[in-house]
C-alpha cells in the first residue's frame, strides 16, 4: 500500500498571505497586465495598418493586371503568329 504522506505546515508568508509580499505580487501582476495590454494595442494598431497596405496593394493588382494578361496575350500572339 502507498503511504500517506505528512501534512506539511506552511508559514503566512509562503501561502501568499503576507501582506508585503501580496502587494509586491499585485504590483507586479498589474504591471504585467498593463504591459500585455500595450502590446496587444500596438499589435491591433499593426495589424490594421497592414490591412490596409494588403487593400492598397490589393487596388493596385486590380488596375495592374488587366494590362499584364493584355501584354501577356499579344506577346503569345506574336510567338505564334
Amino acid at each position: 500500500m502507498a503511504a500517506t504522506p505528512d501534512p506539511v505546515k506552511v508559514g503566512a508568508s509562503e501561502r501568499g498571505h503576507d501582506e508585503g509580499k501580496k502587494g509586491a505580487i499585485c504590483s507586479k501582476s498589474r504591471d504585467m497586465v498593463t504591459s500585455l495590454k500595450a502590446r496587444v494595442s500596438q499589435l491591433k494598431f499593426n495589424l490594421g495598418m497592414l490591412g490596409e497596405r494588403i487593400d492598397d496593394i490589393d487596388g493596385l493588382a486590380m488596375v495592374w493586371r488587366p494590362r499584364m494578361r493584355r501584354s501577356t496575350a499579344a506577346s503569345k500572339m506574336c510567338l505564334v503568329g
